[in-house]
């Protein structure tokens, strides 16, 4: 095979699946997964949620068992407090994570972004439930987009944007509270005129998270994420990753099985 063929065939190297040959935004739209191992990460997702709403509400010798308070610059890990004068212990500690990551990329690819990853937790188990049963499939949700404005597709669109807001502010809640501790956070939804600004940068939460998961989506991943633009560097070819396969997907076309087989 001559170079100018191998070139052709490894063209899809040369482009982001998620921009077009315009330079725009090209929205993905996935077939709902179903199988054993979508189960397992269902039921994963279960027990994930449990721990994120539980964890703010837990306690040790008084102080919450987990909070990132960056505006008193107080940071509890495990029930024990550090202040900036610890800092540096803080250092170490998230440099140890941050190695432990990369050691467990090496030897186990990408699971932590499948698996464990909040970006793809709420957006792959969560909102994109809630999308397969408001717009449907991926066959009808690009039907979906390209249809006039009838009433049914407004009365998608105003439900579905209901919906992702409110699971949006839901989520922003409990963010907040490992910011602000349970407690604080109770209490200015008590007394929300007394506490204007907690209540905006409740609704700047909200907001942002119904950005990322209403538009943004895995854009997140491929621009934002330090630990997706890391992968580069921290795979080989005999990683564990989900990723497109040019042997098998080159040339594109419909599945035949007789051709497969001569294969």
């Amino acid at each position: 095979m001559s170079d100018d063929n191998i070139h052709l065939e490894e063209a899809f190297r040369d482009s982001v699946a998620t921009i077009n040959s315009k330079g725009e935004r090209n929205f993905i739209y996935p077939k709902k997964p179903k199988g054993k191992f979508y189960t397992r990460r269902s039921l994963f997702t279960f027990f994930y949620l449990v721990i994120f709403i539980t964890l703010p509400f837990l306690k040790y010798k008084g102080n919450p068992l987990f909070m990132i308070n960056i505006v008193e610059r107080k940071f509890i890990i495990f029930g024990m407090v550090f202040w900036p004068q610890d800092f540096f212990i803080f250092g170490i500690g998230m440099l140890t994570f941050i190695v432990f990551i990369i050691l467990f990329t090496v030897v186990f690819g990408r699971i932590f972004c499948g698996w464990a990853c909040p970006q793809t937790i709420f957006m792959e188990m969560i909102f994109r439930k809630i999308e397969y049963w408001i717009d449907g499939d991926a066959a009808q949700q690009r039907n979906l987009k390209k249809s006039a404005w009838t009433a049914e597709k407004i009365k998608k669109r105003i439900l579905k944007f209901i919906a992702f807001y409110a699971v949006s502010f839901i989520i922003a809640n409990f963010f907040l509270a490992y910011i602000i501790g349970m407690d604080n956070l109770i209490n200015y939804i008590q007394h929300p005129l007394e506490n204007i600004g907690a209540f905006f940068s409740l609704i700047g939460f909200t907001t942002v998270f119904f950005f990322v998961y209403w538009w943004f989506r895995e854009q997140v991943c491929i621009v934002v994420c330090p630990y997706g633009r890391l992968q580069g560097v921290l795979l080989d070819k005999n990683s564990i990753v989900v990723a497109y396969d040019y042997k098998r997907g080159e040339k594109r076309g419909k599945f035949n099985a007789k051709k497969q087989k001569k294969v």
